[in-house]
């Protein structure tokens, strides 16, 4: 990915969306407390009482006397969020792989903006542990460097009993299997908040009417279909295929959305006002 993943566009609107959520929820301002719940990113020198496992050890070296951690409350709860990373996402094109990305980025700066934790799930491979305001800079490296989008669609492994306030926000292609999506029904539950973004490609939702050559970029199975003929029965498997998929995700506790993935080259600013209007943000 080049720098043109986050460019200036982006940051800009997602400053005016920190803006706007910190509006409705005064007082919820990143600010470091001294509590007992987790080390933080400040640190200070070895006091009576501290825990080994708050010490510091490359602070410690630089400044030639026992350095610590200091602990924070965590305010905010905690996100996790889950990453379609299978081959469906860039079929032909890396609009929905950008999309994804951007998306990503926006709700974890927004959710430690409010004091939570959050952990990116990208496939089942890639695991990332953010936590702290000050560190928010340091999720663009790991969404920058994720792979492409491969193989086919897997679960991730999650926390069997998450804690307390802990939210889970997944975001993928509409070409999961229902044995998929079923199977987020019992892994979800403990989570206080579940939500489920698709995103969708503006050549699925209307494909151009005329003969087409698919190919299925997980199994390389072919398909023929002349939609300049059958572009009726095309629109209603479509309804058909989204109805389906919205009922299987509020069986499993979620609140579904779709979300539309233009040219990536353009729409990255669009793409955050359209999921702040959509309250995926």
């Amino acid at each position: 990915m080049n720098s043109e993943l986050f460019p200036r566009t982006f940051f800009v609107e997602l400053a005016r969306r920190r803006a706007a959520a910190a509006s409705q929820a005064p007082g919820q301002r990143a600010v470091q407390l001294s509590g007992s719940t987790l080390p933080g990113f400040e640190r200070r020198g070895w006091q009576r009482g501290d825990r080994r496992r708050q010490v510091d050890w490359r602070a410690t070296a630089r400044a030639g006397r026992t350095m610590v951690r200091q602990m924070e409350h965590e305010r905010g709860g905690s996100l996790h969020l889950v990453l379609d990373r299978s081959a469906s996402q860039t079929p032909g094109t890396a609009d929905r792989d950008v999309a994804q990305r951007r998306l990503a980025l926006a709700l974890s700066w927004l959710a430690l903006e409010q004091g939570a934790r959050v952990r990116i799930h990208a496939g089942i491979e890639a695991t990332a542990l953010f936590s702290g305001w000050s560190r928010r800079a340091a999720v663009v490296p790991f969404l920058r460097d994720l792979p492409a989008p491969a193989g086919s669609d897997a679960l991730p492994t999650l926390a069997t009993r998450p804690a307390s306030g802990c939210r889970l926000h997944v975001l993928s292609d509409p070409w999961l299997p229902d044995a998929f999506r079923d199977a987020w029904t019992g892994r979800a539950r403990g989570f206080r908040h579940r939500s489920w973004t698709t995103l969708l490609l503006p050549t699925e939702i209307e494909p151009p009417r005329e003969r087409l050559q698919l190919t299925d970029v997980e199994t390389q199975d072919q398909l023929q279909v002349d939609l300049s003929r059958d572009y009726a029965a095309f629109r209603q498997a479509w309804d058909m295929l989204t109805r389906s998929r919205r009922l299987s995700l509020h069986r499993a506790g979620f609140r579904p959305t779709d979300l539309l993935c233009r040219s990536a080259a353009t729409d990255a600013a669009a793409m955050l006002r359209r999921a702040a209007t959509h309250a995926v943000l």
